[in-house]
């Protein structure tokens, strides 16, 4: 997939092969997300255009209105991914500052979507708006669309029979709460977060369940504390993993939240390596425990669990 990072970077006169666009955040590229892109790629195909994904290096909020911007889902890296894993052919993933957030609906459509993109399709979500003040939608792209020479398609929301309708907020609010399964069927993957492999205390070796650390800038909104299944890539290989993310109540309560992946049956020095952490199931929450020797069964429990939850066969056995 191409990344073109700045308007300035779009080429004069418009993709030579004009282009099919969808327009949105993407946060989170969930399973309604999926539905525009898939979409997207259908149509693009037939008209013999390149399919287009516009969309945001951060929430537009973090500009306009930074006590009202939600945590991102996503960072704008794993954002390009995902959608680079639909078969988009183009990202344009531009930064919103103060010039872009000032350009008028109507000029937006026709200096970036059809001069510089040559849009001759736009798939939108039923809720999209654009331009100055949020004041472009669905309606004034029909009304430019004879003029401009593009057709308009609008996608509805895409709900799931159990739990109803699919959207970042509720992704979001699932993760925050620790229900990743939940989030995962949401997102049609499994919850994610991405860092570097930093020293510890390294408790969990003296203990016996030496762990991975993630340290610095951690990509993905990290799910509430608890203790979780899931697995570990790092350098292509990816490992069944017993998850904590908390402060660890019974020597540090006071300390800052952060994740620690136990990966089953590896032994290896991760320190530096950067590796995604993927979350299936939540076994519990953070519990103080009053003693070594009880935490310790306990962590024996969540990594039999996580086996469990996992289809694994306990090597022991």
């Amino acid at each position: 997939m191409r990344r073109i990072e700045s308007l300035d970077a779009l080429p004069e006169g418009g993709l030579p092969r004009g282009s099919t666009v969808a327009i949105g955040k993407f946060d989170g590229v969930h399973l309604g997300h999926q539905a525009i892109l898939r979409r997207l790629a259908v149509a693009a195909e037939a008209d013999g255009s390149e399919s287009v994904v516009f969309t945001f290096r951060s929430n537009p909020l973090s500009l306009l209105r930074p006590d009202a911007c939600p945590q991102p889902v996503m960072s704008a890296e794993q954002r390009l991914e995902a959608i680079a894993e639909t078969g988009v052919t183009t990202c344009v993933m531009v930064d919103f500052d103060g010039a872009l957030a000032a350009v008028p609906a109507e000029d937006f459509v026709r200096d970036i979507l059809v001069d510089r993109l040559g849009a001759s399709r736009i798939v939108v979500g039923e809720d999209f708006r654009f331009g100055h003040r949020g004041l472009g939608d669905v309606a004034l792209l029909r009304a430019l669309a004879p003029e401009l020479g593009f057709t308009v398609e609008l996608m509805g929301s895409i709900d799931d029979p159990e739990l109803g309708r699919i959207s970042s907020s509720r992704v979001r609010e699932a993760v925050t709460e620790g229900d990743v399964e939940r989030a995962g069927r949401l997102l049609g993957r499994p919850v994610a977060v991405r860092g570097e492999v930093v020293h510890g205390d390294a408790r969990g070796r003296e203990l016996g369940f030496p762990t991975a650390n993630l340290g610095g800038t951690v990509e993905g909104l990290v799910p509430a504390d608890g203790v979780y299944a899931g697995w570990v890539t790092v350098n292509g290989e990816t490992h069944p993993t017993a998850i904590s993310v908390g402060n660890n109540p019974t020597f540090t309560p006071h300390a800052q939240s952060r994740v620690e992946a136990f990966l089953l049956d590896f032994s290896g020095d991760l320190y530096g390596a950067t590796i995604e952490v993927r979350f299936v199931a939540r076994i519990r929450g953070m519990v103080a425990f009053t003693g070594i020797e009880a935490l310790i069964e306990r962590m024996c429990e969540d990594v039999a669990e996580t086996r469990r939850i996992l289809h694994l066969a306990d090597p022991a056995a």
